[in-house]
């Protein structure tokens, strides 16, 4: 997930173009849809940014509402698709209905404290763990294996576990041994 600016950015940043040149998986622009608030013209505009700024196709939602509210519905991922998004993934953070599951490519249906997570339910049934992503936060290094166990014995194929915390427990990288 690239992050320039909480978004695309206003302009290219050659520092950016210079660091995702080197980068051989695929990528995706992080679009913050603010729980439903942002308008769909704003987040495809983000999509198009991403496109004409980084060469990049897909997009990550974030702060995606788990059911539909404001300016948000499912039908914003098939309007993200029909403009050109190559991959979407939503992060709600929370369980959600399985229909978002299904429509998203991925979908973080966890996102939290390794303290709460501990003691998180599984997803609903039937959700390939290739769709589920579950992001582990605030875990102490001897816990990692840990997490990374109970995300996969509750469905999640993708995960992220970090030692960093809150506010942004992702600024930190780090190998789970």
């Amino acid at each position: 997930v690239v992050n320039v600016a909480n978004g695309p950015g206003r302009g290219v940043d050659p520092s950016y173009t210079d660091a995702l040149t080197a980068v051989l998986t695929p990528l995706v622009g992080y679009v913050d849809v603010d729980y439903g608030r942002r308008h769909l013209d704003a987040v495809v505009a983000d999509l198009v940014a991403w496109r004409l700024q980084y060469g990049i196709t897909g997009v990550m939602l974030d702060r995606v509402p788990r059911s539909p509210t404001g300016h948000w519905s499912l039908e914003v991922i098939d309007g993200l698709r029909a403009d050109g998004a190559t991959t979407v993934i939503a992060n709600p953070g929370c369980p959600v209905p399985a229909e978002l599951v299904l429509r998203a490519d991925v979908t973080c249906v966890a996102e939290m404290a390794w303290t709460t997570y501990r003691h998180h339910l599984a997803p609903p049934p039937g959700a390939p763990p290739e769709r589920v992503w579950h992001l582990i936060h605030s875990c102490p290094a001897r816990h990692q294996m840990d997490a990374i166990g109970r995300a996969r014995r509750h469905g999640a194929g993708l995960g992220w576990v970090t030692s960093g915390s809150l506010p942004n427990p992702w600024r930190t990288l780090q190998e789970v041994q």
